[in-house]
């Protein structure tokens, strides 16, 4: 036993004095910080175009629909209206044409409504950084691209999916538990300094090309239009505007005016 606690401890004294190996293993910490400051960046911009979402739906959703299902409406009677100007009283008569658009719409026309996106829960503002500080910490321990091992690399998945459910839905216990669980299951295998070097360098190549697959990733969702919404509305709030009521406003002054035509034709 005591042989052994030598021998391990004489080859961390070799790996200290080791230049070239504790300089790469600088260089693969780096990148590990930066693939979990990535995936932390997109969890958090992922969880606020949720909360955006929500937001959207409950306060425009139902305004776009009317207006959608007014739109149909007027169609057809802007066609029952070119109709009767051509048939005149036999259009009401027994023989009239069948409108087949309008039986295939109202055939296949969802009647219900979709549900109502769930609340989001109100955070307050030092909850929100500490669960950042946590989804950090977390996401460097748990991220499924800092491993190379399929197995291990398959359990993180499920284990990091979890961890960005509840980041998105802001719960602090949750986030919680995850921080006593193991990263992997522990094994311990002796490697020549050779092999340790060939693996970093390894790994630091690996790790460069999943870095550019997230910051491609992030790129693509900061320059989606929900998110340039959900950015436009934020600074507009800043300046005590609504931008989100405006739109709800001009929807519904659209909707008058199709409400007015659709009375107009009937």
């Amino acid at each position: 036993m005591f042989q052994g606690r030598r021998g391990s401890l004489k080859r961390a004294l070799e790996q200290a004095g080791d230049g070239e190996l504790r300089e790469l293993q600088e260089e693969l910490s780096l990148r590990q910080e930066r693939v979990a400051q990535l995936e932390f960046e997109l969890a958090d911009t992922r969880a606020d175009l949720s909360r955006f979402e929500n937001t959207y739906e409950a306060r425009l959703g139902p305004l776009e629909r009317r207006v959608e299902e007014l739109e149909a409406d007027l169609e057809q009677a802007r066609i029952r209206s070119e109709r009767r100007a051509q048939w005149g009283e036999r259009l009401d008569s027994d023989d009239q044409p069948v409108d087949v658009l309008e039986q295939f719409r109202k055939t296949w026309t969802p009647r219900e409504k979709p549900p109502e996106a769930p609340p989001t829960p109100d955070v307050d503002s030092a909850s929100k950084e500490q669960m950042k500080t946590i989804f950090r910490t977390l996401a460097k321990r748990f991220h499924p691209d800092l491993v190379t091992d399929p197995k291990i690399k398959l359990w993180r998945q499920d284990i990091m999916a979890q961890i960005n459910e509840a980041y998105a839905a802001q719960d602090m216990l949750a986030l919680q538990k995850f921080a006593d669980r193991p990263d992997r299951p522990v094994e311990h295998v002796e490697k020549t300094r050779e092999q340790q070097v060939a693996d970093i360098y390894q790994e630091i190549r690996r790790l460069d090309q999943v870095i550019r697959n997230l910051e491609r990733t992030l790129k693509e969702l900061i320059n989606s239009h929900t998110v340039k919404l959900m950015l436009e509305v934020s600074i507009n709030a800043q300046q005590d505007r609504d931008l989100l009521q405006e739109m709800a406003d001009r929807l519904k002054a659209d909707i008058a005016k199709m409400e007015a035509e659709l009375a107009s034709l009937s």
